[in-house]
């Protein structure tokens, strides 16, 4: 088995301490097994590492990455480098012709993990089995289903059945992202999160590739990587799959893509440059100004102040900040 880390994204909902040039991802705000802070890429390289062997993980990050990358995860990381950012599906291609070029059998399983996941253990051993459904020939495309723990359109959601005599789900329909009147009806179904988890033998994507007629060599592929479509995995491939099944996850997990999730993880923050009365329950500030932050009255909400900007936000709506970073980034183009 071989596993790609998807590492390259640049996460604008983290906005502003997470930018293009301090993506979210190498940003040191969880902790290790030993209660240090580390990044998101450092934790679930070294999770994964320990338990499938350093050798086989390939990080995928952009080349302006790649700095950061080696610094963060030493010298023998094996490294994917994106010429520029595509989303998932481009990303998952070019990693898996790398693989190809490099030898991996076309029977080995691939599994394809996000780097942003907040887990417990049996998290990251649910990959194993995995891999052993797909050698079985129990499908094309293998998932991870997670147990809701609320209801929420961040994600996509899969609908599946059990399997007589089989540890897997069947999966009969996958719903990207839904609105949360349906999220909330699919959930009454039993409907379990997709938690980004990709699973298949490597012919299996190799077949995607040369049904769109692109080329098999990764000096060819990456050369050409700015003429692939720029689209998700889940919109490319996992749609349209009809032959999936998952594994259901039951433990704590989030994906670590907003404030909301952030501060869950990190917990109460410390006092340094802010002050908050009695009236402001709930919200979280991290001050990286040299000036003083005052909150009053202001309850359940994240205050984040940095050189990049700072951000007001409910905790509740911190996952919708995205199409307003995009507007900072056209008012910067004509100017403010």
């Amino acid at each position: 088995m071989k596993i790609i880390i998807l590492a390259g994204g640049n996460g604008k909902r983290l906005w502003p301490l997470s930018s293009d040039i301090m993506p979210k991802q190498y940003m040191k705000v969880v902790k290790n097994d030993k209660g240090e802070s580390c990044s998101m890429v450092q934790k679930t390289w070294s999770i994964l590492a320990q338990k499938y062997g350093e050798s086989n993980l390939y990080v995928v990050g952009g080349e302006s990455q790649a700095l950061v990358l080696a610094e963060q995860l030493g010298p023998t990381a094996q490294l994917i480098l994106e010429p520029s950012r595509r989303d998932t599906f481009p990303a998952i291609a070019l990693a898996s012709v790398y693989l190809s070029d490099i030898g991996t059998s076309a029977d080995e399983t691939v599994v394809v993990i996000p780097v942003d996941a907040h887990a417990d253990g049996d998290y990251y051993d649910l990959l194993g089995r995995l891999d052993e459904s797909i050698q079985r020939g129990e499908a094309n495309l293998g998932l991870v289903g997670i147990r809701p723990s609320e209801v929420s359109e961040k994600y996509g959601y899969i609908l599946s059945d059990p399997v007589p005599g089989c540890a897997a789900r069947r999966v009969n329909r996958f719903v990207e992202k839904p609105e949360l009147a349906a999220a909330a009806a699919l959930i009454e179904k039993d409907a379990l999160w997709n938690g980004g988890i990709f699973a298949f033998r490597l012919a299996y994507i190799l077949g995607v590739l040369t049904g769109m007629n692109r080329p098999l060599q990764y000096a060819k592929l990456k050369s050409r990587y700015d003429t692939m479509p720029r689209i998700s995995f889940d919109y490319m491939v996992t749609e349209t799959e009809k032959n999936m099944i998952c594994v259901r996850y039951e433990g704590e997990w989030t994906d670590l893509g907003t404030w909301k999730d952030i501060v869950r993880v990190l917990g109460e923050n410390d006092t340094r440059n802010f002050i908050k009365d009695d009236r402001s329950a709930g919200t979280f500030v991290i001050n990286q100004l040299n000036v003083p932050i005052v909150v009053a009255g202001i309850s359940n909400a994240v205050v984040v102040a940095s050189p990049e900007g700072i951000l007001i936000c409910d905790r509740s709506v911190s996952h919708q900040i995205k199409p307003l970073i995009e507007q900072i980034r056209i008012k910067d183009a004509v100017d403010w």
